[in-house]
């Protein structure tokens, strides 16, 4: 629960990128509350994720060229995805595990948003157009497994 509000907490911070897409860009909600989360694919983000933090740790380019992919405009989910486009050498990670682009850019946002609902109704009801009830269900279902991987952790 206290990961669930810390993410809540980090959503309110981090504004419409982390949430949702921006305020006029109804497509990019539409493709965050029409994506689907499955257990599978958040254990290949994870994975994804843990083997390109090691491997940045180790590696100066690829630690570099994540902090430019940092600094990137991330306003709207294709502007997430396009940064995954233009860093072949991050995607890789992610690709290996199976995800594609979309993946990559759209499972930190639908589940860390879709968790946040599941614990909050009154938000839930305000991110309806973001989030989806299947999306909502699937965090209620998993949420013990879920609040021990990293993704819902605010300390990355």
């Amino acid at each position: 629960m206290l990961r669930i509000a810390s993410c809540l907490a980090a959503l309110c911070l981090l504004g419409a990128a982390s949430a949702h897409a921006a305020p006029d860009d109804a497509a990019g909600d539409k493709q965050i509350h029409d994506y689907v989360l499955t257990m599978d694919k958040v254990k290949a983000y994870e994975a994804a994720d843990a083997n390109l933090q090691a491997a940045a740790n180790s590696n100066a380019m690829l630690r570099n060229e994540r902090w430019q992919m940092s600094r990137e405009p991330d306003a709207t989910p294709a502007d997430l995805i396009a940064k995954f486009d233009r860093h072949p050498n991050i995607f890789i990670f992610y690709s290996k595990r199976g995800l594609s682009t979309a993946d990559a850019a759209l499972i930190p946002i639908a589940l860390m948003s879709a968790c946040s609902a599941a614990q909050s109704p009154a938000l839930a009801q305000g991110m309806a157009g973001t989030v989806s009830p299947q999306q909502i269900e699937f965090c209620k279902a998993n949420m013990s497994e879920l609040q021990s991987m990293p993704i819902l952790s605010t300390g990355d």
